[in-house]
């Protein structure tokens, strides 16, 4: 028995036992690209082989293993994510099972699609309508869901190449490529399975389950043909588009720009996360206290000092002004505090968002002026905030720092009149708020720097939302100051060509950063267009496809069409030529002939 037959005579046995192990690697908190790719294509073999027989206990048998494989890989980061272990699972459990039941549907539908795409003989609409299928699937989860890209099957991680379609069409981009390679994979494999007999028919490429016997014996009747099928060409032709869209991020390396050069915009980030301990032990979260004497060393080095999300807490009414008013003064000149709270709202807002007694989780960056800058949390995090937490309905806003010239410039040099200060534009979000791709979607403008204060309980949760940000920040072709107050959250930087976090844990630290000057402000092309312009993109991408198929199918149709005609044309071409070629050899006939004979 060869290992490709293995699939044909034992096709549950298979399916069933290799997708939930690659569903460990593929679906952690932190989705991989490559795994998420093989497992799709899995699907994809599993399900041509179930839905043409109605096999739907295998299909269930199916999700119900991968659901238990994302548990198991999730479980150690989400059983603490709510008041008892038990509420945690429960929740996991719903989430990995809805999120599994999503991803079959979205295959099976593509396969009634692609099938009749081939009875239209449609061949090309094979590799773009999955993919299409695929993006906008996953596209309206998030758009739906409450905690939205994550527990999803988009990948965040090991994005190989493709990194810089982030700022052409956002996940919806890097989605519809996991689905393009995942079809590639299962037509590969599909005809490495059914051998090189079959690999001309018209059925579905993926369908190798049905008929045994006759699989069989095809191979062994069937010669090998020398030239390249017609199927294999498309495949080829897919294969190559795909590593064509990877090359930019080969051909252009983006790499942090210096801090010292006369092109760029130097200054200092720093994240305030004091940690308080004795001989070596904690002893209880930070204190206001703290927080200040921290920010206080770090302001010589750093322009704007974030501290983590929720950081103080302010129970009674005008806490909050009183305190802030308290800062104020130790602040330097030109110096930001970006302070994470959490406070009990006293009285019902004009617009009937907040309500009294609920909370709510802000931002404000506090200078020696006072508050320039407010920002609250728009998505809250189910069941633990909830219900005791209001979420806010304004979306981010741009903040201005001007910088004035450092020591070593002149005004004149630094910035033209009549300020002669450079201008740094600012946003922030609040941790959930990065899970969805339309987080800064309303900005006017392309912001320098994002600050982004967060609070996570796991550490691979917490990479989970460093991931998001950063692909966030991708997005916007902007920077990321991201600072988690978590046990065992990650902090650090990232953008302009820096993608690894600085530290995990507390502890507070500073680095000087830098911006092209003079800034580009332009927003990107998945910033102006955002995820509707991404799904009409591949959705067009699809009916090309569908649309090169029809030509080529009546191209190829040579009893019936435009095949009929271009069979005509060329053989009215051949016999010009010939009789071209016949008369220039009567030609060279005469001439050679003697005059006299």
């Amino acid at each position: 028995m060869s290992l490709a037959s293995l699939p044909v005579r034992h096709p549950s046995g298979v399916y069933l036992s290799l997708a939930p192990v690659l569903a460990l690697g593929a679906l952690a908190p932190t989705p991989s690209f490559t795994p998420l790719v093989l497992l799709i294509a899995l699907l994809r073999l599993h399900f041509a082989a179930i839905i043409p027989r109605r096999a739907w206990s295998s299909a269930i048998s199916q999700v119900v293993l991968i659901s238990l494989a994302t548990d198991l890989v999730n479980a150690a980061p989400s059983l603490h994510a709510l008041s008892t272990p038990s509420t945690s699972f429960v929740v996991l459990a719903s989430l990995s099972a809805v999120a599994t039941t999503i991803s079959a549907l979205a295959i099976a539908a593509a396969y009634y699609a692609e099938r009749k795409a081939y009875t239209s003989h449609a061949h090309w609409a094979r590799g773009t309508v999955f993919p299409a299928v695929w993006a906008t699937t996953w596209a309206a989860v998030e758009r739906c869901s409450p905690i939205g890209q994550l527990a999803t099957w988009s990948p965040v991680v090991n994005l190989g190449g493709y990194s810089w379609l982030r700022q052409v069409g956002g996940q919806v981009a890097i989605n519809w490529v996991v689905a393009a390679w995942a079809v590639v994979v299962s037509d590969v494999a599909a005809a490495w399975i059914m051998g090189p007999g079959r690999e001309d028919e018209d059925d579905s490429s993926i369908s190798v389950a049905d008929n045994e016997e006759g699989l069989h014996s095809e191979r062994s009747a069937s010669p090998i043909k020398s030239a390249i099928s017609p199927r294999t060409r498309r495949t080829l032709l897919r294969i190559a588009f795909l590593l064509t869209l990877a090359a930019p991020s080969y051909v252009v390396t983006e790499l942090p720009p210096p801090v010292n050069a006369p092109d760029v915009t130097p200054f200092g980030i720093a994240c305030a996360m004091p940690s308080a301990h004795k001989n070596g032990e904690r002893q209880g979260p930070p204190s206001l206290a703290d927080y200040v004497h921290e920010s206080k060393a770090l302001q010589s080095r750093a322009k704007i000092i974030l501290w983590p999300e929720s950081a103080v807490h302010f129970t009674s009414e005008g806490e909050r002004e009183e305190t802030l008013k308290s800062i104020r003064p130790q602040i330097h000149n030109g110096t930001y505090y970006g302070i994470g709270f959490e406070e009990v709202v006293h009285a019902d807002s004009p617009d009937g968002v907040w309500k009294a007694g609920m909370r709510r989780n802000g931002l404000v960056l506090l200078g020696w002026e006072g508050v320039v800058y407010e920002y609250y949390k728009r998505h809250l995090v189910p069941i633990a905030e909830s219900f005791s937490t209001t979420p806010s309905n304004e979306k981010p806003s741009i903040f201005t720092m001007e910088l004035h010239a450092p020591a070593g410039w002149t005004k004149p040099s630094w910035a033209p009149a009549p300020n002669y200060t450079r201008p740094i534009d600012i946003t922030a979000s609040i941790c959930l708020d990065f899970t969805t791709a339309a987080s800064f979607a309303d900005l006017p403008s392309r912001p320098a720097l994002v600050l982004a204060p967060a609070r996570t309980w796991h550490t691979s949760i917490g990479l989970a939302m460093w991931e998001q940000a950063k692909a966030r920040t991708e997005e916007t072709g902007s920077m990321l100051l991201w600072c988690d107050g978590g046990e065992g959250g990650v902090s650090g930087i990232a953008g302009r060509g820096m993608r690894a976090f600085r530290q995990v844990g507390p502890g507070s630290w500073a680095q000087t950063v830098s911006v092209p000057w003079p800034f580009d402000r332009r927003r990107t092309v998945f910033e102006a267009a955002g995820t509707s312009g991404s799904l009409a993109a591949v959705w067009a991408i699809a009916g090309m496809g569908a649309m090169a198929g029809a030509v080529a199918g009546q191209l190829e149709d040579r009893e019936h069409g435009a095949g009929r005609a271009v069979t005509r044309l060329y053989a009215g071409i051949q016999h010009a030529v010939g009789f071209v070629r016949d008369i220039g050899h009567r030609e060279r006939r005469d001439e050679e002939r003697p005059l006299l004979e």
